[in-house]
């Protein structure tokens, strides 16, 4: 489940002339990323509470469904915003126009996607084995086309650089989202009530968003759709690979253990509360494949939660290196292009590990905290594969970023159609051997995470190969030597509560970050390339 993703507005527009350009845009980093903040301490309220308020097989449904419609949500929003922006931040003075356009490029984009969604529903349902899912995800498909809608109002916002309206709308979805999906879940509505309550806040901040920031009127200027279209297409191409990343696992998860139930049904309807323990509250001693895959789904889902914080964490950098590298690029200024992209690798590597070695330490006892024990123990092994896994994909992700704002959007559609190609692969193959519960979580777990790893392996080189900049060999050895004195922390040090766990978890940290200084990776010349860069994007605001 993601938010309304906002990206800033083309650094090569010119800003406002009543809006001072260097303050509007210092301000509007810290107001969006004070909203990413939130979004993100939304978006784990929502999965830690889930658990205690849906049994095992309805919080599986629940992220499976989730997972199938995030990536449409993503695309949609993050593209539209961008779109929007661009050509809003480009002229001003057209900022409604441009909005009108948006509006209608989503008449021909935004509804029929959410259209043929909603008809699709039934041929999802047939992939997986599982009819239960069809009325669910229909209900799901009136996010998409309510999404699209009001990433254009945002995008107007944020081309026109009024960030506090953006990152306000974006608190309020937030807000909404959490009430509404937890509400029909403590009214006990089930699966189909929960995506209702996420429709519901889809509808209120729509509403919200037309009224504050506005709706064009009739204006002599009318702007073509058709490059606003063609833009959107081009991100979008590279934004559906990027998302499908991120979810493929866990259907893969759904389908195939579904499959394994089913091919073992004699050896197991009899003896499940013998053969399956951890099954035997959600199931009942009822053997149905698809129920029992989707126990798999939200061990799973709790697994991805905590692993994917440290990609949550540092994707507010997106938001800062693109418009960077975008203008420096566009200059030709190669030395401050690899500067920028030196720096900005770097502290995503250091600061991705430093929340991915804390979980990799003591997985089990983490996923207690916000998790039932049976999560936990089942989960565990492969909360320390993902979570490492994700620094891979985090630097992925920043990486290719990058690639995009420099014009190198051909380079970052190849390595993630690559990427996601191994990652189908490996888990279509290791998956069907694995006995489903702790072994199936780690197998995914294990090869997303190796896809990850060779994702950012392939991205980081064409990274180099056009910009002359990546990771440092150097540094990653002295990484890769701090993950290693963190997790022996975490396995020496017997901390087996829920205080000592996170004292646990703190004191995993700073040996991680000690190991770094100690070694030289972090000292006062990263304090001096801060301020570097800092002075850097002053100027370029100024100009």
């Amino acid at each position: 489940m993601t938010a309304p993703s906002s990206d800033p507005p083309d650094p090569d527009a010119p800003a406002p002339a009543a809006k001072p350009a260097g303050a509007s845009a210092g301000r509007g980093v810290l107001y969006i990323a004070f909203a990413k903040f939130y979004f993100m301490i939304g978006g784990l309220l929502i999965q830690i509470r889930l658990p205690s308020l849906l049994s095992r097989v309805v919080f599986g449904a629940y992220g499976f469904v989730s997972s199938v419609v995030s990536p449409f949500n993503n695309v949609m929003v993050t593209g539209s915003i961008q779109a929007v922006s661009r050509f809003t931040a480009q002229k001003p003075e057209t900022a409604r126009a441009v909005e009108r356009a948006g509006l209608r490029m989503h008449l021909y984009v935004g509804l029929p996607v959410a259209l043929l969604f909603i008809a699709g529903a039934p041929l999802v349902s047939w992939a997986i084995k599982d009819p239960t899912k069809t009325v669910p995800l229909m209900v799901s498909g009136v996010i998409i086309g309510g999404y699209s809608f009001y990433a254009v109002l945002i995008g107007t916002a944020n081309g026109q650089r009024e960030f506090h309206k953006q990152a306000g709308l974006d608190i309020a979805f937030t807000t909404l989202r959490v009430t509404g999906i937890l509400g029909m879940a403590m009214a006990g509505l089930g699966l189909v009530g929960v995506v209702a309550g996420w429709v519901a806040a889809v509808g209120a901040i729509l509403m919200i968003a037309t009224v504050w920031v506005g709706l064009p009127g009739r204006t002599a200027e009318k702007v073509p759709v058709g490059p606003m279209l063609r833009y959107f297409l081009g991100v979008a191409v590279y934004l559906a690979l990027f998302n499908v990343l991120m979810f493929v696992d866990t259907w893969l998860v759904k389908r195939l253990t579904s499959d394994w139930y089913a091919a073992h049904a004699d050896h197991f309807a009899g003896a499940i509360d013998r053969a399956l323990p951890w099954a035997r509250e959600v199931t009942g001693f009822h053997y149905d494949p698809a129920q029992l895959a989707d126990v798999q789904v939200a061990y799973y889902t709790a697994v991805q939660t905590l692993a994917r914080l440290s990609y949550q964490a540092i994707i507010a950098a997106t938001f800062v290196v693109f418009p960077l590298v975008s203008k420096s690029t566009l200059e030709g200024d190669q030395d401050t292009t690899r500067r920028y992209v030196h720096v900005t690798m770097r502290y995503s590597l250091m600061f991705s590990t430093a929340i991915a070695v804390v979980m990799a330490a003591n997985p089990e006892w983490l996923l207690r905290l916000p998790f039932p024990a049976d999560y936990a123990a089942l989960g565990a092994p492969a909360l320390s594969a993902l979570a490492l896994g994700n620094v891979a994909f985090s630097i992925f992700a920043i990486a290719g970023t990058i690639l995009n704002g420099a014009g190198y959007t051909k380079d970052a559609i190849i390595t993630a159609a690559v990427t996601l190609v191994v990652a189908i692969i490996g888990n279509l193959i290791v998956i069907p051997q694995l006995h489903p519960g702790a072994d199936v979580l780690l197998g995914a777990a294990l090869v997303t995470g190796s896809a990850m790893f060779i994702g950012a392996c392939l991205v980081g080189w064409r990274l180099h190969v056009r910009l002359g900049a990546f990771i440092p060999l150097l540094s990653v050895v002295r990484v890769g030597v701090a993950i290693l004195a963190g997790i022996a922390v975490g396995w020496v040090v017997p901390f087996q509560t829920p205080l000592m766990t996170l004292v646990e978890a703190a004191l995993v940290g700073v040996v991680f970050l000690a190991v770094l200084i100690a070694t030289g990776e972090l000292g006062r010349k990263d304090l001096a390339a801060i301020k570097s860069v800092r002075a850097k994007r002053g100027q370029g605001d100024a100009a």
